[in-house]
């Protein structure tokens, strides 16, 4: 009851002020007058949300405008770090593929692979950028960052469904040569080093060069085990550590391959290797979740001096060479778990941390992107002008990631090599009114052509591999689009919005290539000793693999979107909108399985295909300037209707009979007298990453905005918003959260797609990463020194309720699911996040001249543990963490 007042006061507040403006500035003409003598207008922010300029405040849509200035501030190295910034805006990362996940209003895309594609669009200078890796690219001399909430579908196109990011790089200007030099020390033995030089050729012709570079520690206690499986990836002073045990059931050690690891004493044929040995403390300049960027820009700007046209070109490049990132578990909620249950850290791992790892991969990830972006506008009459865009993206990658971390005596890894990357072309074609007469449109063509290449594998050392060679998966899309706002008078505005789609996804040429002891490809089982005198790239060849089956395949869909709306002007300075829109996101080919029976030899195929997702939103709002437009306030309700949910998840797609070794009661493999494992044909489960559609959510809530500059030195600025995100049709579907734990299951079982068991319907379940509650609020206060120059202080809080960082919702299913273990187990592995409150501070001193700075910031001062990801098993909650506190000095130099 309290929640329901609460909303509707913020109701009133947000939708009655507009209507209150006018008296509000007539009885405070007074006080508007003193402000403007006190300079305490706050700037005029041109934004690009309709593709031309308009003034922020004068712009029907919900858009939220960060500046360079801003960013340095709150330390924003890339999209990610921008999450807390923007209402309704949540940032994961998927430490598997190293890319950000970017949930806005309750709407987000799992599936971040090539076969995915996001539901909030990144733009970089107006130019749509596909990979969603390329967002966490560095961020540095920008003019601004533009996040527009809502259906994008009409200007933005694909992958828009719920929002836009746009991020604007500063263009090079004619108005003198200058420059800048920035850098930063922290934490973590963190160094950051940026700038920029502006250099006009002439009247006509610039050039702008910047750059940045960030090298940090890893911020985690890593360690090396030689107890795990494969030892390939350790140096010998890892694998000579001192000898704990000579029998893993001693219960000696930290972890679960030194305490009770079944197959140590008889994987192999040199007792040496088969000892339980110390772990060994990391390096932590190259261990995971260190830093290791850089990039640089050039951009031009040419603009003749007869006024006809300008061109900007921007080539740019950035390079990741570090050791990536993994999931961690979440020690911080499994504390205190008593043994019956499984314990916590401390029972598994070395400490009661959850910044910790043990690993024996080397993380690595190695991510080259080339970027070439074009933006030509020409005058084509007193009345019409034409933009033309290209652009340009080249992405190889590659990477090297452990697992299971230890966490499970089945070894695990993936690898991506060299040659998976992505290769894209667009090009739109505008043609723009001026923006004089009562009919102000645009209208335009876009073609989208992507090509992406994976070459990579899951490798179990004990047993199956899956290789993937994908060298042709493709994307083309082409769509055509139109917008218009009438004048029906001076004060009433009517937009009209259209775009027809058409996307096309293929996979030419594609294989999955199996290995498995059972076909002769793998050592074979207990062949420790074998397996680790192979080279590390022994299974990098899939010619090695002794069978693959096809997976090319096509799908094509259209699509139509509309915008309607409505835009008032109450008074010089209060604006009302509404607007009805809608938003689609392509299916997908997904990928395509051909397994062998291996007792009969018969070929099931099964194939992924997943279909559109689109959205409808109804959207009113409200945009209000005060006291002489020293007091800026935004306001928006929306109402979403969600329709086929993509949502990836690994799980099983069918089964099939597979030569597989007969384990006992604990999972362990059962031995002949020769100390092999029995062998046996078993029906087994064909796992895949695949999508599914969720049938129907409905997604409502209130943005409040507000940017207030009460005296000259002083700003006030932040947001609130209240969200309620729900699956609102009936979602009948297998049990996925850590069913082998919660169920008791066997492994097979667990993830048997006709387990009627675990069978649910997930109708009622809020969406993912979608806090109820939200605020944030800055505080800027500049000191004047006179001649002793200027002290900035800088304080900013972020709040968010508690949420849910996957769709399943646990403790909402603890009476209608017969789970085996009791409530308060479950209860330790839930995925409810807790609320939060994240503080950051800053303070700044500049001389008089202005000509350089130096800055003393915290980030994170309460030291918030904020897990972002969740990828629960066996009953540990892990997933990607926000950085702890972190601290430092900055300081700069203008020229």
């Amino acid at each position: 009851m309290q929640k329901l007042n609460a909303i509707t006061i913020a109701m009133a507040i947000a939708f009655t002020w507009p209507v209150l403006a006018q008296d509000v500035e007539t009885t405070t003409a007074a006080t508007a007058t003193k402000a403007e003598n006190n300079n305490t207008a706050i700037e005029v922010i041109s934004v690009t949300a309709t593709k031309r300029k308009t003034k922020l405040m004068e712009t029907p849509v919900a858009i939220s405008a960060l500046s360079e200035a801003q960013l340095r501030q709150s330390g924003v190295n890339n999209v990610k770090d921008i999450a807390d910034l923007v209402p309704g805006l949540d940032i994961s990362t998927a430490t598997d593929q190293a890319a950000p996940v970017i949930s806005m209003r309750g709407v987000r895309s799992t599936n971040i692979t090539e076969l995915g594609d996001p539901a909030v669009g990144v733009h970089l200078d107006g130019i749509y950028s596909p990979r969603m890796q390329g967002a966490l690219a560095l961020m540095y001399d920008v003019e601004r960052v533009e996040a527009l909430r809502g259906p994008q579908g009409t200007l933005f196109g694909r992958n828009s469904t719920v929002g836009s990011i746009n991020v604007i790089s500063a263009k090079p200007d004619f108005s003198g040569f200058a420059g800048n030099i920035n850098a930063e020390a922290g934490r973590f033995n963190s160094k950051n080093l940026g700038g920029f030089v502006n250099i006009p050729l002439n009247d006509e012709f610039a050039v702008r060069i910047a750059a940045k570079g960030l090298k940090r520690d890893s911020y985690l206690e890593g360690y090396w085990d030689p107890n795990q499986y494969d030892t390939r990836h350790l140096n010998d002073k890892v694998l000579n550590a001192a000898v704990i045990s000579e029998d893993s059931y001693q219960g000696v050690g930290s972890t679960v391959t030194q305490r009770e690891n079944w197959w140590i004493d008889g994987a192999g044929t040199n007792p040496e290797a088969q000892r339980v040995r110390a772990l060994t403390p990391a390096d932590k300049s190259d261990f995971y979740n260190n830093a290791n960027e850089h990039s640089f820009r050039i951009s031009t700007l040419w603009q003749p001096a007869h006024g006809l046209f300008s061109n900007h070109t921007v080539f740019q490049q950035y390079v990741n060479d570090s050791a990536g990132t993994l999931d961690l578990v979440n020690c911080d909620q499994l504390r205190g778990r008593p043994a019956e249950f499984g314990g916590d850290c401390s029972s598994f791992l070395p400490s009661d941390n959850t910044y910790q790892a043990v690993v024996n991969v080397p993380g690595k990830l190695n991510l080259d992107i080339t970027y070439l972006r074009n933006t030509l506008n020409y005058t084509l009459s007193d009345e019409m002008s034409l933009v033309w865009q290209l652009g340009y993206e080249d992405m190889d990658r590659s990477s090297a990631q452990d697992s299971e971390t230890g966490l499970d005596p089945w070894d695990g890894a993936i690898y991506f090599l060299k040659g998976t990357g992505a290769t894209s072309y667009s090009t739109e074609l505008q043609l723009q009114s001026d923006e004089f007469g009562d009919l102000v449109w645009i209208a335009g063509v876009n073609y989208f052509h992507e090509k992406t290449t994976t070459l990579g594998y899951y490798d179990n050392p004990m047993d199956d591999k899956a290789f993937w060679d994908q060298p042709d998966r493709s994307t083309t899309a082409y769509a055509l689009f139109g917008q218009a706002t009438y004048n029906i008078t001076d004060d009433l505005h009517a937009t009209f919005g259209y775009r027809y789609s058409h996307e096309t996804k293929q996979d030419k040429g594609g294989r999955t290539y199996r290995c498995s002891n059972a076909d002769g490809c793998a050592p074979g089982w207990l062949n420790r000793t074998v397996l680790n005198a192979l080279p590390v790239d022994h299974f990098n060849d899939p010619a090695l693999y002794a069978s693959y089956f096809e997976n090319d395949n096509k799908g094509q869909w259209r699509n139509h979107d509309f915008r309607i709306g409505l835009d008032y002007n109450l008074s010089a300075d209060t604006m009302l909108y509404s607007y009805l829109a809608s938003g689609f996101k392509a299916g997908g080919i997904g990928d395509v399985f051909e397994v062998v029976n291996d007792r009969t030899g018969e070929v099931s195929r099964f194939e992924t295909q997943f279909d559109p997702e689109k959205v409808l939103t109804l959207e009113l709002g409200a945009k209000s300037s005060f006291f002489n437009s020293s007091l800026n306030l935004q306001a928006a309700l929306f109402y979403t209707d969600y329709t086929d949910m993509q949502y990836a998840s690994v799980g099983s797609i069918g089964n099939v009979e597979r030569l597989s070794p007969v384990e006992d009661e604990n999972g362990a493999p059962i031995l002949d007298d020769s100390g092999m494992p029995i062998l046996d044909y078993q029906n087994q489960p064909v796992i895949a990453y695949y999508t599914q559609n969720v049938p129907g959510s409905t997604i409502k809530g209130i943005e409040f905005e507000f940017d207030w500059k009460p005296y000259p030195s002083g700003r006030i600025s932040g947001y609130a918003t209240w969200t309620h995100a729900r699956v609102t049709d009936d979602w009948l579907t297998k049990w996925d959260y850590d069913p082998e734990y919660l169920f008791g299951l066997s492994y097979e079982d667990s993830i048997d797609p006709q387990n009627t068991l675990l069978t649910t319907n997930l109708k009622g379940n809020d969406l993912a990463m979608t806090p109820r509650f939200t605020a944030n609020v800055s505080y800027t206060h500049s000191f004047d020194l006179g001649r002793f120059g200027y002290v900035h202080g800088w304080f900013n809080l972020s709040w968010k309720d508690k949420s849910y960082t996957t769709i399943w919702n646990l403790d909402k299913h603890l009476d209608d699911m017969d789970f085996s273990v009791s409530d308060e187990a479950a209860l330790y592995i839930t995925d409810k996040r807790d609320a939060y409150t994240m503080v950051n501070a800053s303070l700044k001193y500049e001389p008089q001249s202005q000509a350089w700075y130096a800055e003393v910031f915290i980030n994170n001062a309460t030291d918030e543990l904020v897990q972002y990801w969740n990828n629960t098993g066996k009953g540990i909650n892990k997933g990607s963490f926000g950085m702890p506190r972190y601290y430092g000095i900055r300081a700069g130099f203008n020229f």
